[in-house]
This record gives C-alpha cells, structure tokens and sequence, in this order.
C-alpha cells in the first residue's frame, strides 16, 4: 500500500466514532454553505451506527442534503442485513428526518435485473461530497468481493455506471447474503472526501499489506487525495 495517507489514529472505537461523526458534519457543512446543496454515501456494518446516531442532531440544513448508501445486501428493509433500515433507524430521526435518503433495493428478487432501476435512482445524486467506506479483513470493501460475479464490472475505472450488482461467493464474511448492489470505482473517484473506518490490528495489517489487486487497494488508488483513514485498536 501506498505511504503518504491521510491516517488518523484514534485511541478506542468511541474516540474514533465520534471524530468521525464531527468529520462528515463538516464535510457536509462547508458544502452546503458553497453550493446549497450536500451529498452523502453512507456505509452500513457495525461502526457506523453510532456515528449516525451522533450526527442526527446537527444543525444542518438536512432538506438540502441527500444520502445514498455505498452498498447494499439485496434484502428487503424489513430483513435485519439491512442497510437501509439501519440507515433509517440511526440517521434519519430528528432533525436529519428531513434529508432525502434513496435506498439501494428496489422490488425483485435479481439485483442484476435491477441495475438500471437503481442506476436511475443513484445517478441523480450526482458527486458524492463525503463517502463512508469500511474495510472487512478480507479486504473487501464496500460490496467489492474478489472472484463474485460482478467484481469486475464495479471495480472498472472505465465503467460508465453509478452502481453494479454482485454476487459474492460465499464466505464467513458475506454470510448467506451474497446478492449485493454496490457502487462503482468511478463513484470513489469522483468523491469530494472518502472517509475509510479501520478496527483493529488485524485490519490494519490487511490495509497495509494490501496488494493493487485487492479491493481496498483499488479504493485507495481511486480516492487519491481525497482519502482519509480513521482506525483505532
């Protein structure tokens, strides 16, 4: 991996939960006083939650921002894999009830049918200003997993797509829910801010041992200058 990232190291998952929290409310900030308007792809997985939680009260102007999600398992919101529904239960109370969220699943059981579906949803959003990602140790990061149908499409520079569909192969990490929609290398590359959340030693390895091939590396090498990495043990 690369030298030269921006990375912040936090002295405990709270610490770094509620840095983060400040982070993206400024991101979002300082958009909305320069172009009146914000956007913002938000993660889903264990970290997050509490950052959400903390910034659902800021004074924002939240009818100016929307969000979008990084990716998503393709479960209905009603299934506890959710992003959407964990999106909705941590953000979107309070005063940030009143921004425009825009979920990922779309009716069918085939994400692969439903690609142009979402693309019509997502591309509207435009750039995003702050991007959320995590990491998994297998180095996935948002729904990129190596070797899954899909994989390739969503990690193309060239593409010409907001999101792609995956199938994952089925591992400890993806657990039973391998159909995804996630977004593209493109989106990461076009992302005014990409914040990356790091826990743990045996992450941080995985992050700094990354090889170009690996989905994290991919991430990095597409957010460039606009990465920032926040990990605590």
């Amino acid at each position: 991996m690369k030298t030269g990232i921006k990375f912040e190291t936090f002295s405990s998952k709270a610490e770094l939960q509620a840095a983060a929290a400040a982070w993206i409310i400024r991101c979002l900030n300082d958009a909305l006083n320069r172009r009146g308007q914000a956007q913002f792809y938000a993660s889903g997985g264990s970290t997050p939650g509490p950052i959400y939680q903390q910034m659902q009260g800021a004074e924002l102007n939240w009818s100016d921002i929307q969000i979008g999600l990084s990716d998503e398992r393709w479960v209905d919101e009603t299934h506890p894999g959710s992003n959407a529904a964990m999106v909705r239960r941590t953000l979107l109370q309070g005063p940030a009830s009143a921004a425009r969220f825009v979920p990922m699943k779309v009716p069918g059981a085939d994400p692969f049918e439903a690609v142009a579906a979402v693309e019509a949803l997502y591309r509207p959003i435009g750039m995003a200003d702050v991007l959320l990602a995590g990491m998994g140790p297998d180095s996935h990061t948002l729904s990129w997993f190596p070797g899954g149908r899909g994989y390739e499409e969503s990690t193309d520079p060239a593409s010409l797509h907001t999101v792609a569909a995956l199938e994952a192969i089925e591992s400890d990490v993806t657990g039973p829910n391998t159909l995804r929609m996630t977004l593209t290398y493109p989106v990461v590359a076009e992302a005014r801010a990409v914040l990356l959340l790091i826990t743990g030693k045996e992450k941080r390895h995985v992050f700094e041992t990354a090889v170009a091939s690996t989905p994290i590396a991919k991430l990095v090498k597409a957010a460039g200058d606009a990465l920032t990495v926040f990990y605590s043990d």
